[in-house]
């Protein structure tokens, strides 16, 4: 079966289903460049490249899992070359690619695939791309099961550096994600609707999607035991990074560990895209 998604894009409208990343009809040549550099990443892993993974990543490169655990780039190569069986390539589809200037977000249901050739578990993957000096490199990715993940072993992963804003592009991207936040926790549509683009979706931690005009429906009902606002302070290790007119914002709200993206429209950030992972504690 030839599943089908449609992404409706700034400047254009891109539709594809099928098994594949690339060689996609009808996308620019900017998506396609896009899908190709995610192929070779992906090529990179399978054959546990560690020197091409790297050379197609950026320097703070964050992988964060579906488990909720998050790695920089020199913990999750580690992961690339792992010992192991030999790795399968996955199954993809919904693909949808956003292309924003110099950054573009991409996110596709993924079936990864056993050295036995039986199918994984399937979840949605997000990455955040960035073009530099002509080459599309992996700035972020974030899977979210469509299951509850199992509990991790092995150590937790090395902590991420402190982080604080200090452009004035990370600085107006962390206070548009404040003002979403808020808007979020006073259920305040208006200010929620002006600040989210008119193709946002939601990923929450369990692989269930949402559409945007669900998410108002939500913020109009009364808030309930299960749906109440968040108490303050409740967001922590917060931090961002900018990628051409895409942001790129982490943070640990609970029990989850969600990403938030933001793309530059007119001077204006809106949210485009929001996703979170279960954080499941290791076996001990």
């Amino acid at each position: 079966m030839r599943h089908r998604h449609l992404a409706w894009v700034v400047g254009a409208c891109v539709a594809w289903g099928g098994m594949g990343i690339s060689g996609v009809a009808q996308t620019s040549p900017a998506e396609q460049a896009v899908m190709q550099a995610i192929d070779q990443v992906n090529s990179a892993f399978q054959q546990r490249d560690v020197k091409k993974y790297e050379a197609l990543t950026t320097a703070d490169f964050v992988r964060v899992g579906s488990n909720g655990r998050i790695f920089g780039r020199s913990e999750w190569l580690k992961n690339v070359a792992a010992p192991g069986a030999a790795r399968q390539p996955g199954k993809y589809d919904q693909v949808s690619v956003r292309v924003f200037g110099e950054g573009a977000v991409v996110t596709y249901r993924n079936t990864p695939m056993g050295a036995d050739g039986k199918p994984g578990p399937v979840g949605y993957l997000t990455r955040i791309m960035e073009r530099q000096a002509g080459q599309w490199k992996l700035a972020l990715a974030q899977s979210t099961d469509l299951k509850p993940p199992p509990a991790p072993t092995g150590a937790e992963p090395q902590a991420l550096p402190a982080w604080s804003a200090s452009s004035a592009a990370e600085k107006e991207a962390l206070a548009a994600f404040r003002a979403i936040q808020k808007a979020n926790a006073d259920r305040d549509v208006a200010a929620w609707e002006r600040l989210s683009a008119p193709d946002h979706a939601i990923i929450g931690a369990d692989g269930a999607r949402m559409a945007r005009a669900e998410r108002v429906t939500a913020l109009k009902a009364p808030a309930t035991a299960t749906a109440a606002n968040p108490p303050p302070g409740a967001d922590q290790d917060v931090r961002l990074m900018v990628k051409g007119d895409l942001a790129a914002v982490t943070w640990t709200a609970g029990a989850s560990r969600s990403l938030k993206v933001l793309a530059r429209k007119n001077g204006q950030w809106q949210q485009v895209l929001q996703q979170s992972s279960p954080i499941v504690a290791g076996k001990k």
